[in-house]
């Protein structure tokens, strides 16, 4: 299908992509795209970072020696994409607790 409105298009999506926040700390500058079980293992299911929590959670997982290299076996694929978004979501629960006790503390 051919988009009849390519200026509006490129607009949005150039809008929407200066509009996303890091869904570690919620910064809204130098936004990354991290690949949450790997860009070798499930190269679609990225989440928006900043370029600091992306380095984090980069190296979060290479510390829970998660191999990132493409495994031509595709259970060992899919079990390294399971460990590495493992990572990712303790990650983002520990960001949930500091947020939620942020909110405790800010109502006191």
């Amino acid at each position: 299908m051919r988009d009849e409105t390519p200026i509006n298009t490129a607009r949005r999506l150039r809008r929407r992509k200066e509009q996303q926040r890091c869904l570690q700390c919620g910064r809204m500058i130098r936004i990354e795209q991290h690949h949450v079980a790997g860009r070798n293992h499930d190269p679609e299911l990225t989440v928006p970072l900043c370029q600091s929590c992306h380095a984090q959670a980069t190296e979060m997982q290479l510390r829970a020696g998660i191999e990132m290299r493409s495994a031509s076996d595709s259970v060992e694929r899919v079990r390294r994409a399971l460990k590495g978004t493992a990572v990712f979501l303790w990650m983002l629960a520990e960001a949930m607790w500091r947020w939620a006790d942020s909110l405790n503390q800010s109502s006191k």
